[in-house]
C-alpha cells in the first residue's frame, strides 16, 4: 500500500501593514539575519509566552486570595509555595485519612 504524503506546506497568513511598519520589520529582520516572516513568528511566540505567564500569575493571585494566603504571586518562589499548598489541600480532601498501623 502506498503511503499518503502529508502536506508539509504551512498555511499562509497574508498581513497588510503600513509602509513604515514594513520598513521597520525589514530592518529588524536584516539586523538579526532573519526573514521577515521568521521574525514575525519569533515575535508572536515571545508575545504568546508573555501572555501565558501573565495569565498564570493572574490565576495564582486569584487562587491565593481565595485561600487567604499572603503571597506575592509575581514571585516565582511564592507561586511554588502556592502550588504546594493547593496540592496539599487537594491531596487532603481526596485521600482518606489512614490510621496508623502498628
Amino acid at each position: 500500500m502506498a503511503k499518503s504524503k502529508k502536506n508539509k506546506n504551512k498555511s499562509k497568513l497574508n498581513l497588510t501593514v503600513r509602509e513604515e511598519q514594513r520598513n521597520k520589520l525589514e530592518q529588524m529582520a536584516s539586523l538579526e539575519n532573519r526573514s521577515v516572516s521568521n521574525l514575525i513568528e519569533i515575535m508572536a511566540d515571545e508575545r504568546w509566552e508573555r501572555l501565558a505567564e501573565q495569565q498564570g500569575i493572574a490565576y495564582a493571585k486569584t487562587v491565593a486570595e481565595a485561600m487567604n494566603l499572603k503571597l506575592d504571586a509575581d514571585n516565582p518562589a511564592d507561586r511554588e509555595k502556592l502550588r504546594r499548598a493547593v496540592l496539599d489541600l487537594v491531596a487532603g480532601r481526596k485521600m482518606p485519612k489512614q490510621k496508623g498501623r502498628g
